[in-house]
């Protein structure tokens, strides 16, 4: 090709000889992610003492506490029900028992599964506090490798619409040393 010509061509030229015009929308893409954040905090119970969880939920600003346990208790060192919802209730936060299937699943196909029904629910459920904008909440689950499923199940590409979950344990363990 010997000296390539440059020529202006008018839109209307453009729109009548097939190419796409300027009445073509065309999608911006973003280097920034604006998906709303929300943050999870986990509290494994089977292994926090009830100091822990007290100073978990006193510096939390979370005004929603989902418990993921198929069995709630609160039975711990220095913690008993009653104490713990007077706490819950001289600090605002909503408690929402949802039993969650956490175990580790078998092969892909669990998995899978798993992944929607975990996501279902929690998106569910955080929508159902009265303020679907909230960013984080706390979540009580039986065990530390219980973390790890939460956070694998709710970590993943999804659509547009959908929040980024950011899953981790409760900053209240690593005070203690109970979160390594």
């Amino acid at each position: 090709m010997s000296k390539p010509l440059l020529r202006l061509v008018e839109t209307t030229s453009w729109e009548s000889e097939g190419f796409p015009g300027s009445s073509t929308p065309v999608r911006q893409l973003s280097l920034f992610d604006h998906r709303p954040v929300r943050r999870v905090s986990c509290l494994p119970m089977a292994e926090v003492h009830g100091v822990t969880f007290k100073r978990a939920v006193f510096m939390s600003p979370h005004a929603l506490v989902v418990d993921a346990r198929l069995y709630p208790y609160f039975d711990l060192p220095g913690l008993s029900r009653p104490s713990v919802f007077r706490l819950f209730e001289d600090l605002s936060c909503r408690y929402l028992h949802v039993p969650i299937d956490l175990r580790p699943p078998r092969d892909q196909s669990a998995r899978w599964q798993r992944r929607q029904s975990v996501r279902e629910a929690m998106a569910r459920v955080v929508g159902q506090d009265g303020n679907p904008m909230r960013s984080s909440t706390i979540v009580l689950v039986n065990r530390l490798p219980d973390v790890d499923v939460l956070d694998e199940t709710l970590r993943g590409v999804v659509g547009d619409g959908d929040p980024i979950w950011k899953v981790q344990p409760h900053d209240a363990l690593a005070l203690t040393g109970n979160g390594s």
